[in-house]
This record gives C-alpha cells, structure tokens and sequence, in this order.
C-alpha cells in the first residue's frame, strides 16, 4: 500500500517593506516646501476701495486675476507696475488659458474715471469679460 502523501505548496508571504518609508515621507515633504509659492494677494498700497451698499465675496481664489490702482494712477498686475496700455497685452494669455477668469479690479476711490475706463477697454480688448469692482462695505 502506498502512502499518499499530501503535497504543500510554499506559501509565499507578502510583506511589504517599511524601512524606507520615513525616508520617501521626509522627501515628499521636503519636495512641497521647496517648491510650494505662497503669495500674498495683498500689495501695501493705501488703496481706499469705495463703499457700496451691498457686497458679494468671491471665494474661488483659482479663476482670479487682481488688477490694482492706486490713488495717483499707477496700475500693478502681477507685483509689477504697468501702465494701462498694457493690461490687455498682460491678462489675455490668462484669460486663453482660463476663460473662466475674473478681473478684480481693486481701485482708489480718488482715480480718474478715464484711467477705470481704459482698463475696461484694455479688459474688453483681452476677451476678459468676467470684471468685478471690489468695494468696501458700508452705508451710504
């Protein structure tokens, strides 16, 4: 009589190996501090925006471009001066980029109408026809 032997297989074991996670963990954050840009969206100019009545907050800060002027006409976009010829030459490859995007235009209560209208047109020319006028709020 022959004996009938029963015939294990090797069970391979799964393990994954954990001595180098701490090492991946450290370079993954070293990675994102490096390369993280954190940027305020605030320019120390003394701007007085003007009051209004009612307000409505953006709160998506992704489909934003900020165009500031200040109370003697000096336009800034992108933490650089420019003059009001060039905002459309500067915003329009954002606007083809993101056509969702909305202007905010943050300007001194004191500016000459004629410098808003032609940023307006500078915005118009750019295809750039999502605009806002940031205000403060208050009573009239």
């Amino acid at each position: 009589m022959m004996r009938k032997s029963i015939i294990r297989r090797a069970t391979k074991s799964v393990d994954i190996p954990t001595a180098s996670t701490a090492d991946i963990a450290f370079l993954l954050i070293l990675f994102f501090m490096v390369t993280t840009v954190f940027r305020a969206t605030t320019l120390h100019l003394k701007i007085k925006l003007p009051q209004a009545r009612s307000t409505e907050r953006i709160l998506m800060r992704r489909n934003v471009s900020y165009i500031w002027v200040d109370n003697q006409s000096k336009v800034y976009m992108d933490d650089n001066i420019i003059t009001e010829d060039l905002v459309a030459a500067k915003i329009a490859p954002k606007v083809w980029d993101n056509p969702e995007l909305i202007a905010i235009l943050n300007v001194d209560e004191m500016v000459n109408y004629g410098t808003v209208d032609i940023i307006l047109d500078q915005l118009k020319e750019a295809k750039a026809f999502k605009i806002t006028f940031a205000t403060e709020f208050g009573r009239l």
